[in-house]
């Protein structure tokens, strides 16, 4: 499995993408709940068939590619590619913080 590329946006988002050939994964910690607490946990991979269909969406050639590309994201690109493997993800986990001062 290949090391993942991790990206902090300023003091609280957070991202981790792993790419390989059999899966490609997005981790991230995000300002803000539905819930109203301060943040948001969350988990999306792609696995089987749906790695090639991803990487084609994308006009990327392979997962190192996507590593290449990823190593340099600026933070509105860590955030589009959050959404783009939303749409193909196999596996999703989510956890909100809940606010329990309401």
């Amino acid at each position: 499995m290949s090391k993942p590329i991790h990206f902090q946006d300023g003091t609280f988002d957070s991202y981790s993408l792993t790419a390989d050939f059999n899966m490609i994964k997005i981790d991230c910690y995000l300002l803000g709940s539905p819930t109203g607490g301060t943040g948001t946990e969350c988990s999306h991979t792609i696995k089987g068939k749906k790695i090639a269909t991803f990487l084609e969406s994308m006009k990327i050639e392979s997962s190192k590619e996507l590593r290449l590309l990823a190593a340099k994201f600026s933070p509105e690109e860590w955030r589009d590619i959050h959404g783009k493997i939303q749409k193909f993800q196999t596996d999703v986990w989510v956890w909100n913080e809940t606010n329990w001062d309401d």
